[in-house]
């Protein structure tokens, strides 16, 4: 049953009549069964991944504005996402309750979603809202729409779905010469620990250094540990890098390993460790007095 309290469904344009999306179809020739994939609207992005159950869900994995609401990184924004017969997807939308604080509405929106593909090869995600508790929408394979209530949008495709699990005949990851263990991989990055590290087969003398941690691209980090003889090392973002300073400071000579634990929004563990070495203080050298000789 619909409350009283209308809930609002994040859409940037929500002057899109329905009339309009059912006159003015997608010029598709068909459409992929594939939703597998991460999809942008206005900039923001979701990733649809599959389920143990045979369904799919939509993550949040960069911060998405469909109107006046945020859907923040991490969200689980599209749910019980299932194939139909006849090629297109029902689900479910995170919606939002009428007001200014964004509270979410625990009830989602009936919702459909395409894979249109266009003549040229090139594909795109049409989907399409109805409030929590009416009609449900559909999405015919030429792209006409039916029992829309908030409209439509379609995405841009930018990447296929990172794989959650790193490839067991492939290296795990590609890490930097210095790096000394790693395991997992999310997106097939470069590297987990992107910059050049100090060497770990010299003495560091600096006793501080900066490490720089990339974000796998299309699956950022949910959670960062970096930790040094157990103790956690602060943290902080610097533009697509976690950046964490590591003070030897006080240490007695010898080795110390720094360990790195993460895990992504789309649930794939991360970790990489590195021993390093801090210098013993060389004693300082005395040059003997010259002998004054007297005359």
């Amino acid at each position: 049953m619909h409350k009283s309290s209308h809930p609002r469904l994040t859409l940037t344009s929500l002057a899109i009549a329905t009339a309009a999306l059912l006159i003015g179809g997608a010029s598709s020739a068909g459409a992929s069964s594939s939703i597998e994939a991460v999809w942008s609207f206005g900039g923001g992005q979701i990733a649809v991944v599959p389920l143990a159950n045979g369904t799919f869900e939509g993550t949040v994995v960069a911060p998405i504005k469909f109107a006046e609401c945020v859907h923040p990184e991490g969200q689980e924004i599209w749910k019980d996402v299932t194939l139909r017969p006849d090629g297109s997807y029902w689900g479910g939308h995170q919606w939002y309750f009428a007001g200014s604080d964004c509270t979410e509405n625990p009830e989602p929106g009936p919702t459909a979603w395409r894979v249109i593909e266009e003549p040229d090869g090139s594909k795109y995600l049409k989907v399409c809202f109805s409030e929590p508790g009416t009609t449900q929408p559909t999405i015919a394979p030429d792209g006409s729409v039916e029992d829309v209530q908030w409209g439509c949008r379609d995405s841009a495709l930018i990447a296929p779905l990172p794989p959650l699990e790193p490839s067991p005949s492939t290296p795990t990851s590609q890490t930097t010469p210095t790096s000394t263990s790693t395991t997992g991989s999310s997106s097939g990055n470069a590297s987990f620990i992107q910059r050049q590290l100090p060497a770990a087969k010299r003495c560091l003398s600096a006793r501080d250094f900066p490490i720089h941690l990339a974000e796998p691209q299309y699956d950022p980090f949910k959670t960062i540990s970096v930790t040094l003889k157990g103790h956690a090392i602060k943290t902080r973002r610097k533009g697509k890098y976690v950046v964490a300073t590591i003070d030897l400071e006080g240490l007695p000579p010898g080795a110390f390993t720094v360990k790195i634990k993460a895990t992504t929004v789309l649930g794939v563990h991360l970790s990489g460790s590195r021993t390093y070495h801090t210098c013993a203080k060389k004693p300082k050298k005395h040059k003997p007095s010259k002998l004054k000789v007297s005359k």
